[in-house]
């Protein structure tokens, strides 16, 4: 779905000004446009003004990289970002990372093995590859959201214990909460507050839609889990909030996380959109069907609903 130059402003992180420069005077991309001549810019082309924003930022010049593909964009962003994170001995990586890691699969076996040996280190080292191979919401969809399905399977039937549930959740919380090298929030973007409610541990999924707004240009105030609702609220107000999203994993259907769901709604203003996702959330989407909730039930969902509720 093609987006107008505004979203692409702050899905980018570039203004609308330098977005327009860098089309006139450095042909950095073509967008295509409306019948109305409006510039509309496809996921690739926010893709390519990201790069380019990450590229000059870490000292190229725009008139020598604005004109490449955006592959051997894509590719030395990642020798970039490979250059500046820290230095892996190379028989600690040849050990860790000989297999070939094509596809997020390969990834994805290879971050449960280490699990599976408390390997903290060697599932950060993949995990930071996959992100620079895949980029930040690729890594989130492909590798990230498979693993954490992946690994609680595997403590539910046994095969893992909760030690090393411990080791991968640790190691993929510190990687969400980090971010993207280069990445820059612009002044006027719309805020969410994100955390889960009191008795909600789990917050692996408020963590991932964390990263995923971050991604898509909103400034986020990350709470942490297990937060009485009026707190919540609270927050929200006092930051303008444009959005709130909650992320309920367990239990489904029961009574209690639905009256606290109602009150949210309720506590918040009416131009405060309540966003709520999460492995439970479905159950309890038709019992809240007279309220205003946006229900995000995977990462490409709470995207659309992201990159919409941003337009408002």
């Amino acid at each position: 779905m093609p987006f107008p130059i505004q979203t692409a402003s702050q899905l980018s992180g570039l203004s609308p000004h330098v977005i327009r420069i860098w089309e006139r005077r450095y042909n950095a991309l073509n967008p295509s446009r409306t019948c109305t001549n409006r510039r509309m810019y496809c996921e690739e082309a926010i893709e390519r003004l990201r790069l380019l924003r990450e590229l000059t930022e870490a000292g190229h010049r725009i008139g020598s990289v604005a004109r490449l593909c955006t592959d051997d964009l894509r590719k030395l962003a990642n020798q970039h970002l490979a250059r500046s994170g820290p230095p892996v001995p190379p028989a600690q990586a040849s050990r860790a990372e000989a297999p070939a890691l094509d596809s997020p699969e390969d990834f994805v076996k290879l971050a449960i093995e280490a699990s599976k040996v408390y390997d903290s280190e060697r599932l950060s080292r993949l995990l930071q590859r996959a992100r620079q191979q895949f980029g930040q919401r690729g890594m989130l969809h492909h590798v990230i959201c498979p693993l954490i399905v992946h690994i609680g399977e595997e403590w539910q039937t046994g095969n893992l214990r909760p030690a090393h549930e411990h080791v991968a959740t640790s190691v993929i919380r510190e990687l969400l909460m980090t971010p993207v090298p280069g990445s820059q929030t612009a002044p006027n973007a719309p805020e969410i507050v994100i955390t889960t409610p009191a008795g909600e541990m789990h917050e692996l999924g408020a963590m991932m839609a964390a990263a995923t707004a971050r991604d898509l240009g909103w400034k986020v105030t990350y709470l942490g889990p297990n937060l009485p609702i009026e707190e919540i609220a609270a927050c929200a107000v006092a930051r303008k909030a444009r959005a709130v999203a909650l992320s309920v994993v367990y239990p489904e259907k029961c009574p209690v996380i639905e009256d606290k769901l109602r009150r949210m709604r309720l506590l918040l203003p009416e131009y405060v959109t309540l966003l709520v996702g999460g492995r439970a959330a479905r159950g309890y989407q038709d019992k809240l069907s007279d309220l205003s909730i946006e229900w995000a039930h995977s990462l490409c969902e709470l995207d659309r609903i992201l990159v919409r509720v941003a337009q408002l």
